[in-house]
């Protein structure tokens, strides 16, 4: 199915942020637990997903499965990252932003416990509107 120009405009339109959006960050630290960050759940707000960077050091476990929840439609997107002596990072970027299931919905990026890491960062980006 096609749309019309003004339908296109007016979904790309919701992709990106607005003169009333929102910056949030959400960060987490940890080394050999299970690490989280999340944009926060606010009333009468969509959360918008533009990216995460999932970081660890030390040792040669996993830290996945990587999962970034409460996505729309209620999916659960899941990545894999094993940690190194020297370090390894998994960045992901989303374009267009991917949006919360709902308003008032937080959306989460969570790692797996990793219990030989020296340090384990999560990074999580996006906007609300």
């Amino acid at each position: 199915m096609a749309l019309a120009l003004g339908d296109a405009v007016s979904f790309l339109s919701n992709l990106a942020p607005g003169a009333g959006a929102t910056i949030v960050i959400g960060v987490g630290t940890g080394t050999t637990g299970a690490v989280s960050a999340s944009l926060a759940a606010t009333a009468g707000v969509t959360n918008w997903l533009t990216g995460f960077d999932v970081s660890a050091i030390g040792g040669t476990a996993t830290i996945g499965p990587i999962t970034v929840a409460t996505l729309i439609g209620s999916k659960t997107l899941t990545y894999q990252l094993a940690s190194t002596a020297s370090g390894n990072t998994l960045s992901v970027r989303f374009d267009p932003p991917l949006p919360a299931s709902a308003q008032n919905a937080a959306i989460t990026v969570t790692t797996t416990a990793d219990g030989t890491a020296t340090a384990v960062d999560v990074n999580v980006y996006g906007f609300q509107e």
